[in-house]
């Protein structure tokens, strides 16, 4: 039997200090693409907070306009309300 293999991405801090997560999912809203990301480390998946970033020019950036954060957030409320 075959294990699924995690997509891990890792991100360097301010400080430098390197960070892994497991991609959970790429999602489109408005025409942008952002990654859905859980902390590698996590002794329990259903209650971490998942860290929305977007891709912007092959790299991931914190989402700091609110209107544009909300816009993903009710996406992914939507999303999660039909499955």
């Amino acid at each position: 039997m075959e294990e699924a293999k995690e997509d891990i991405v890792t991100l360097i801090d301010e400080d430098g200090n390197k960070h892994d997560f497991t991609a959970l999912d790429i999602i489109e809203v408005d025409n942008k693409e952002y990654a859905l990301l859980l902390p590698a480390e996590s002794e329990n998946p259903d209650e971490e907070e998942v860290l929305v970033l977007r891709f912007e020019n092959e790299n991931l950036v914190m989402i700091e306009d609110e209107t544009e954060f909300q816009r993903v957030v009710d996406y992914l409320e939507e999303m999660s309300e039909e499955e």
